[in-house]
């Protein structure tokens, strides 16, 4: 038995490439997006001193959705993409689970509509979510898997947790060459 979906002409999903990687993260403006969670702040603040240390040459600017409700709305969105236009690369942090991690892919959807590459930490276990969330936002985006727990805003706590291991993923996520799938030029239509 199979699922007919109504005005599908195909089961081709249009799937936008993924903006190219950066070479390096030495010298270059980082972003740090923050979906309007209150864990995400945290998270983002580890993940940042980290990368500090090993980037001395690295710059940092932050963009926070006062609540991640707001990503919906058109004037929020263009001003996600204006921020990221002016970044190199962009980290977002979920700071939460569920229909959280909905807004976080739409957030660096953005981001990389801007022309900016862009990768979301996510509370592990939480991939199906964003992995769904980005193919209906058009692309196959990038995410880290955090080991830092849904709603947790002890920074200690999350310094902790946001381990070397951690950091790599990230760099790795950011400086990777593209696959085949993801360069991939839209299917036509």
């Amino acid at each position: 038995m199979g699922l007919i979906t109504p005005g599908s002409e195909s089961d081709e999903t249009e799937q936008l490439p993924l903006v190219p990687r950066v070479d390096s993260l030495d010298g270059k403006t980082i972003g740090l997006y923050d979906n309007g969670k209150p864990a995400a702040e945290p998270l983002l603040t580890a993940v940042k001193e980290k990368l500090a240390d090993r980037y001395p040459d690295a710059e940092f600017t932050w963009y926070h959705v006062e609540h991640l409700n707001q990503i919906k709305n058109d004037d929020e969105q263009d001003a996600v993409k204006e921020w990221a236009a002016d970044v190199d690369t962009a980290i977002g942090a979920i700071g939460d689970c569920g229909s959280c991690t909905k807004f976080l892919a739409w957030g660096i959807e953005l981001i990389e509509d801007a022309g900016t590459p862009g990768v979301g930490l996510i509370d592990e276990g939480f991939e199906l979510d964003y992995q769904s969330n980005a193919i209906e936002r058009g692309r196959a985006l990038r995410y880290k898997k955090t080991p830092v727990r849904c709603e947790t805003t002890d920074l200690d706590r999350v310094r902790d947790e946001v381990s070397e291991d951690v950091v790599d993923g990230i760099v790795d996520e950011l400086t990777r060459e593209l696959n085949e799938k993801e360069r991939a030029d839209p299917v036509p239509q």
